[in-house]
């Protein structure tokens, strides 16, 4: 037990000193820096004259980045597009894992293990490009903004974080709630959700991290349908369409 004890106030000691918390404030520090540093890197491209890929201060400073893009119809058409995937598929793809991992949270729920071994195997092993977009061709989704939707609706590896946490309340609260005369939509709803609101919000930021930057599926469900293409496609096409603006041979206009 002495042993035990002089253990603990040994590594008690080293948690409080000066050099831990020295320690632990320079790895930290480094961390935000390499998450900060590409947000800076894209702020100063986007100020610096063409021809400077990767700088992290303003090289030939112009605005004519900016105003070449603002006055383009495209672009905010491609912005409100991106916008309106990111909230109705986010809304969508959190209420439908939420249901699902309720249910699945149920340890009489039928073929529950069954249903969850399917879930791990579609998550590792996925049905590939082509069995997808003749998924979405089949289904008359392609060139519509429901086949950038759609096909994410379900993320495996969030369906299971809620489960988890869904698991983890106490047992007691459905009980009372249905005692008071709740159906499962509404303990669902009105009782475990709000209790479930820190899983949701991260699953959230997830899933609308994940449509946001999601380009793949525009180019290619989307086709020639370009008032459907969202921010990414567009930004991608613009790229391509103005090799000038990577070698520097584009001529700036204040």
């Amino acid at each position: 037990m002495d042993k035990k004890l002089t253990i603990k106030n040994g590594k008690n000691k080293i948690r409080e000193s000066s050099v831990f918390y020295t320690v632990n404030t320079i790895i930290l520090v480094i961390i935000s820096l390499v998450c900060f540093l590409p947000f800076l890197n894209v702020l100063s491209v986007a100020l610096s004259s063409a021809g400077f890929q990767i700088n992290f201060k303003p090289e030939g400073f112009t605005l004519y980045n900016f105003k070449y893009v603002f006055q383009d119809v495209a672009f905010w058409r491609a912005m409100g597009v991106s916008f309106l995937v990111v909230i109705c598929g986010t809304a969508l793809s959190v209420i439908v894992m939420f249901a699902a991992a309720y249910a699945l949270s149920k340890r009489d729920f039928p073929c529950r293990k069954g249903l969850m071994v399917f879930f791990i195997i579609v998550m590792i092993f996925s049905g590939g490009m082509v069995p997808n977009f003749l998924v979405v061709k089949t289904l008359g989704l392609n060139q519509t903004p429901l086949a950038l939707i759609l096909p994410s609706v379900v993320q495996v590896y969030n369906l299971i974080l809620i489960k988890s946490y869904l698991e983890g309340l106490p047992g007691e609260l459905e009980e009372s709630a249905s005692i008071d005369g709740a159906n499962n939509l509404q303990i669902m709803f009105k009782v475990l959700l709000p209790m479930s609101m820190p899983c949701v919000a991260s699953v959230s930021l997830f899933t609308a991290v994940t449509l946001w930057n999601n380009y793949t599926s525009a180019l290619l469900y989307l086709g020639t349908a370009e008032k459907w293409y969202p921010l990414s496609l567009y930004i991608l096409n613009y790229i391509n369409s103005q090799p000038d603006i990577l070698s520097g041979t584009m001529e700036v206009i204040q």
